[in-house]
């Protein structure tokens, strides 16, 4: 939601465009160690109470970015609300896996995707509906009502899937050689980093797209909020058809079809900014391209690295919750880094995300 409101921020408390690109990344910043401690207290605790707590604390450090002046305060509260999107995240994805089989995991990941993804496609849109009538500050506060609705529906509905009986006690001793298990499992490192590029690549968008769109080429937000809805929307297509080639090609195949049009989409992408710099739709078409393609293949993906290991569920969901969002803030820090106002800066990360995903998925196919 306040991605359309980063330039009025800058103009606001002063920001530069690179702090306020930063304001994305110190978010994936502060998510991307903490699901290693998440994942350990929801395998001793539960995975409601880790979820319910972490969501209160991210609700109070909302409330700092509503309420503060100072850029170094709003990215220190950045960075605690990303910490605590793990403690969702872990215990969310781990009930997940825990309640289902693999395909049934799949669809339901799909289907937690398109409905997540709305976060992204219709929330640039509706804080530049906010910003024509408030300033930015009520953005973050109507993401506080927001979010206290939902904890609230969760508190009523959200099942506790780790019985007591089943609860590990915290042996720091065995939960280094847990995690070193992972870390060392070739298989799981590498499908991650296909997965992790091409989320990089899509971050890129989601961190330089306001300034590019806004800024450089002169859209009104609401305007960016419709563009930006557009190809997320078209990540929703994407996942409502998981099910249907699923089941005509299996996972693996979805997988490799997936990173394909991901990679038509990236070449797109970087292909359109050199031949057309000066105009913003023939970009965007390679987008939509893009943002589909890595909806085929996000879910399995997921399922497929979750099923890689066969360490606790707490400890594989955790790991992947840290390469997943350190692959957040390695494209929003590159984009922060290499975006300089132009198509092209923007589409040779996309694109980028999208080769490197397919080396990365040609390698995971040797490794046994």
């Amino acid at each position: 939601m306040y991605l359309p409101a980063l330039p009025q921020m800058m103009a606001d408390i002063g920001l530069t465009m690179h702090q306020a690109q930063f304001t994305l990344t110190a978010w994936f910043l502060g998510s991307a160690g903490m699901p290693l401690v998440m994942g350990v207290i929801s395998d001793r605790y539960g995975r409601r109470p880790v979820l319910l707590i972490g969501g209160i604390i991210y609700l109070l450090a909302t409330m700092v970015c509503a309420l503060t002046h100072d850029p170094s305060i709003l990215l220190a509260a950045r960075v605690v609300e990303g910490a605590m999107i793990p403690s969702m995240m872990v215990p969310g994805y781990a009930c997940i896996h825990e309640m289902y089989e693999q395909r049934e995991a799949i669809r339901m990941l799909a289907l937690m995707g398109s409905i997540s993804v709305l976060a992204p496609a219709f929330g640039p849109l509706l804080g530049s509906i906010v910003l024509t009538l408030l300033n930015w500050r009520w953005i973050f506060w109507i993401i506080i009502l927001w979010a206290g609705i939902a904890l609230l529906f969760l508190n009523r509905w959200m099942p506790e899937t780790l019985p007591p009986g089943q609860r590990q006690p915290v042996h720091l001793g065995r939960l280094s050689q847990q995690y070193w298990r992972v870390l060392t499992n070739l298989k799981f490192l590498t499908l991650m980093c296909v997965l992790g590029f091409v989320f990089a690549g899509f971050l890129a968008w989601i961190a330089a797209g306001p300034i590019l769109v806004i800024v450089n080429f002169h859209y009104s937000a609401i305007a960016f909020g419709v563009i930006q809805a557009a190809i997320f929307i078209v990540y929703i297509i994407g996942n409502r058809w998981v099910n249907y080639f699923m089941e005509w090609l299996g996972v693996s195949k979805l997988i490799l079809t997936g990173l394909a049009i991901t990679l038509m989409g990236g070449l797109a992408v970087l292909l359109m900014s050199v031949l057309f710099p000066t105009t913003l739709y023939p970009f965007l078409g390679a987008m939509m391209i893009y943002s589909f393609g890595s909806a085929l293949c996000f879910a399995p993906l997921n399922r497929t690295i979750i099923e890689s290991s066969d360490e606790s569920m707490g400890i594989r969901v955790a790991l992947f919750t840290v390469f997943l969002t350190g692959s957040a803030a390695l494209g929003s820090g590159m984009a922060g880094m290499f975006f300089d106002g132009s198509i092209l800066s923007l589409a040779t990360l996309i694109a980028a995300g999208a080769v490197l995903a397919c080396i990365m998925q040609f390698i995971s196919r040797l490794v046994r």
